[in-house]
C-alpha cells in the first residue's frame, strides 16, 4: 500500500464523479479498485473515504469567501 499513488487516485475520483453525476460509492469501488490488483479490497477502503472527503469538498459552501468578508465590511 506504501506505493500507491493516492494524487492519482484522487484525480481517478474526481473524473469518475465528472462523469457519474449521480453514482454511488459501490459503483465508484467496483470500477476503480481494479487499477489496484495488488490491494483491491484495501484500496476499496480508501477509495470510498477518497469519494466521501471529495463530495464533502464539493458540496460545503466556500469557506474562504466566508472568512474574508468580514475584513471588507
Amino acid at each position: 500500500m506504501e506505493k500507491i499513488d493516492l494524487d492519482a487516485a484522487r484525480v481517478a475520483i474526481c473524473a469518475w464523479l465528472d462523469e457519474h453525476q449521480g453514482g454511488t460509492l459501490a459503483q465508484m469501488v467496483d470500477e476503480l479498485k481494479h487499477r489496484h490488483s495488488d490491494h483491491p479490497e484495501d484500496m476499496a477502503i480508501v477509495l470510498r473515504g477518497m469519494m466521501a472527503a471529495e463530495l464533502r469538498r464539493r458540496t460545503q459552501p466556500d469557506t474562504a469567501s466566508r472568512a474574508t468578508a468580514g475584513v471588507f465590511r
